[in-house]
Parts: C-alpha cells; structure tokens; sequence
C-alpha cells in the first residue's frame, strides 16, 4: 500500500498488466463521516520501459484532458505499450464533481498544492501522494489544463522554465514534439505550489498545456492534446509506433512569453465588457479591443478597451459581465528562437 497523510492506494503501480483502482483520501465533514473519497487511477505497464504518468482533472472544470485519458485507458492494451501509463483522469475529484476549479471541501487548489501536506486537508494530501508516490516512479510528467469555466485559452502546451538547462532542453523536445500551435513560456520561481514546479525539483521531465476552455469541451482543441500527446509517448517509448495512426508535429509552435512579457487587461469598473477580439488574435499597441459599459452608467458613453501592448492574445474572458480587478484577456509577446535560448540559458528568479 501506498500511504501519504489521508490519501492512500492499495493499487499495484508495478507489476505487468492493465487494471484500475483508486487513491483513496479520508476527510472528515457531513458529507464523508463515513466515506472516502474515491479518485479514479489506472496502469498499464507492458514491460521495463519508461514510465509516463498523465494527469488531467487538477481544476474540475477543465474536461478536454479527462476525455483524452479516459480513451486512452479504455483503448490501450498492455501489448502496445512497452513501458508503463499511469493515469489520474479526475486528480480533484471533488472540484470535478463541483464542476468547479477548486474543491469544494477546502477550496484547494491543487496546481498550487504541490508538495503537498500530510496534515492540510483533502487537496494538500493528493498533491502529497502524488508528490511522494507517483512523481519518482515517472521519467516524465503530461498534465493536462484548459482554460476552465473562466477563460478561453490559445491551445498551447506550457513551458516553465528553471535553472537546470538540461531539463529545460527536454521539456522544450516535449513542447515541439505536442505540436499546438502556441508554446506558452514562463520563468518558474518555485514558490507557486504548481505542479510543474514539484517535477523539476525531482528532475523529471515535465509538460503541462491548456486546450481551449470555456467549461466546455472543445473536439478541436481536444484533437489537438490526443495527436500531441501520442507523439510524446511514442517519442518516449512508452507506446508502440504503430498504434492510433502517425502524425507529424507542425514545423513551427508560436512561443509567446507570458511572463515579463505579457500585460493584462483589466476592468476597473463594474460593467459588461464586450470583447471584440478572440484567442489568438495578433493586436498592435492601442488598438481598440471592444468596449467597456457601465452597469450603472446606462445612456453614458462606452469605453474603449486598449491593448496596452502588441502581442497575441493568449487568454480571453468567458463573462461579459465584470468588477474591478477582473481580467479581460491577456496579451502576450511573440519570442523568437534566439530570445527562447535567452530565456533558458537565463538564471530563473528566486
């Protein structure tokens, strides 16, 4: 059995074969006096070959990734796989069933849990096991985002960028390998309890992406993550060459700094802004993105929202309606290769 804090498994993670259980998580409330909560895992492990463990399910509101491995469970056999899968679809359970981002039994977030804690409720506890039991077991990690209920992300994998410039040049091979048509870059400081954050520490390669969004799920964008992340397994050996078809990664992903290099756009006001421009759209410095009207101002003059950059648009709100501090969309800077080595060979904050 494996044990961290409440959350356990009495699942073999190692042995040969394709079989399914659960992480079992105990808390105490109402609801689970009496239950555990019941997260959803499986293996499929065809030999000693490399070790992929895939998540999906983090914010319970993104579902693109949850499809994507509850296929890829229900299709892949033992024998078409020479290394080993393991595959957490619903990794916040509760968020999943809430239909929600963050779980509703202690508002955890869990891409902000990691390393997780053995004494901090329901999320700190998955993170924990997942941190302790599962990471070192993998020689690489795919989690799977969308842009959730709130947003609407450009279908893009996610690099996060540290100190170790062998691992940033792996997970950069992963990024080219996914093939979306953005690559989404950040200088990672390690104090943001974030996933990719708790693989780099371990050295494990690691990449996470965001398709589509809107709390819907997107065929396109979901295509896009399933020929992504068959590339990546394949490239790995994790998977036999010559299942599900073959398809060649773009030449060319899109990378766009979100970091230094990115500017919000943000109400300061309570309205309902119309957003005229939609993910992935290129915008120059000024230029008019749709109008802002005041929820109690009603016959006064729209206001214009301004790009206050040229860039792309790589986030996109979901509701018109807004207060202040609400973000409208993020705007984000192209990166050339050169600038993209820059950033790797750079030494990361913190």
């Amino acid at each position: 059995m494996e044990v961290f804090g409440a959350a356990s498994s009495t699942l073999d993670f190692d042995s040969d074969g394709k079989r399914t259980g659960f992480i079992d998580v105990s808390h105490s409330d109402n609801r689970h006096a009496f239950s555990s909560i019941r997260l959803p895992v499986g293996v499929i492990k065809g030999g000693p070959g490399p070790t992929v463990l895939l998540t999906a399910g983090s914010h319970g509101d993104e579902y693109e990734g949850q499809v994507l491995l509850y296929r890829l469970m229900e299709r892949l056999t033992p024998e078409q796989v020479p290394g080993r899968l393991i595959l957490l679809p619903a990794l916040n359970l509760p968020a999943v069933l809430a239909q929600a981002r963050v779980s509703p039994l202690d508002q955890g977030n869990m891409n902000r849990s990691f390393p997780g804690k053995a004494d901090a409720g329901p999320t700190q506890a998955i993170a924990g096991f997942v941190n302790n039991c599962l990471i070192d077991r993998a020689d690489a990690v795919l989690d799977f985002h969308s842009g959730g209920t709130a947003t609407e992300y450009v279908s893009c994998a996610f690099l996060g960028l540290g100190q170790d410039q062998s691992l940033n040049l792996q997970n950069l091979e992963l990024a080219r390998l996914f093939g979306a048509p953005y690559t989404m870059v950040r200088q990672n400081d390690g104090s943001g309890g974030d996933f990719d954050t708790a693989a780099y520490r371990k050295s494990v390669q690691f990449l996470s992406c965001e398709l589509g969004g809107m709390g819907r799920f997107s065929p396109d964008a979901f295509q896009i993550g399933w020929e992504g992340c068959l590339r990546i397994l394949k490239a790995l050996g994790t998977v036999r060459d010559d299942i599900f078809g073959e398809t060649a990664p773009p030449d060319i992903s899109c990378f766009i700094d979100i970091g230094g290099g990115a500017d919000h756009v943000t109400s300061d006001r309570y309205a309902i802004a119309a957003i005229d421009v939609c993910a992935g759209t290129r915008v120059s410095r000024g230029q008019t993105l749709g109008q802002i009207h005041e929820t109690h101002g009603f016959g006064s003059e729209a206001i214009d929202i301004v790009a206050p950059r040229a860039g792309i648009v790589a986030i996109r709100r979901r509701n018109p309606l807004v207060e202040p501090g609400d973000h409208l969309c993020l705007i984000a800077e192209e990166i050339t290769r050169e600038g993209l080595l820059g950033m790797m060979s750079a030494k990361a904050p913190g």
